[in-house]
């Protein structure tokens, strides 16, 4: 095997959004070719008429070319748009839902070892402050739910049993019909409830 068939064998497959850019770069060129034969045919009709010649039919044809090309340009770009958005709704969503676990399983921990609704209660209020501080909310955005639960109930002495509080987490989740999307690229709206989900454990009460 040559060096060409070496490259080509482990050259990476274009992206589909890189055979995007390069088909709206092909789409550019083609509308430059067809001005140009529009510039060159105006030229001619008024420099150099040749007769028999119908050049406003042939303006036309080069103009309907242009028109067409310009509208799939357009449509391919939209495409593009409508694509990065939805990759951005599905990235939110994600974020929500990693968010709302943690909480959820941190609020198991508070009612799992308050002695009553009121202390319950109040170790949420605080809790939902602590939860607010920048520092934080960047330690949820940047960490596994696993790694957040456990540094969390460190911090704030709580039982470090990641995996138990985030097991009622899920069983939360999945009572209120919340579940994430797990491949996430088909897809083009955030997750959405599911009802009729049965839920495996009695859920954390409510953090209002």
């Amino acid at each position: 095997m040559n060096k060409t068939q070496t490259d080509s064998a482990t050259k990476t497959p274009p992206t589909p959004e890189e055979e995007r850019a390069a088909d709206l770069c092909v789409l550019s060129e083609l509308v430059e070719i067809q001005m140009s034969i529009a510039r060159a045919t105006q030229q001619e009709a008024l420099q150099a008429p040749q007769p028999g010649v119908d050049y406003c039919q042939r303006i036309a044809t080069v103009s309907r070319a242009v028109r067409l090309t310009l509208l799939l340009k357009a449509k391919l770009s939209q495409q593009a748009k409508e694509k990065r958005k939805a990759a951005a709704q599905r990235e939110a969503a994600q974020e929500d839902w990693h968010a709302l676990r943690v909480k959820l399983a941190m609020t198991s921990a508070v009612y799992e070892v308050s002695k009553d609704g009121d202390e319950a209660d109040r170790r949420c209020a605080e809790m939902a402050e602590q939860l607010e501080r920048p520092e934080v909310v960047e330690l949820i955005e940047a960490s596994r739910a696993e790694v957040v639960v456990a540094a969390l109930c460190r911090r704030w002495g709580y039982p470090v049993q990641a995996e138990r509080w985030l097991e009622m987490a899920d069983a939360a989740m999945e009572d209120l019909g919340f579940l994430p999307d797990e491949d996430g690229e088909d897809d083009e709206d955030p997750p959405k409830p599911r009802s009729g989900a049965p839920g495996r454990k009695p859920r954390p009460p409510d953090t209002g």
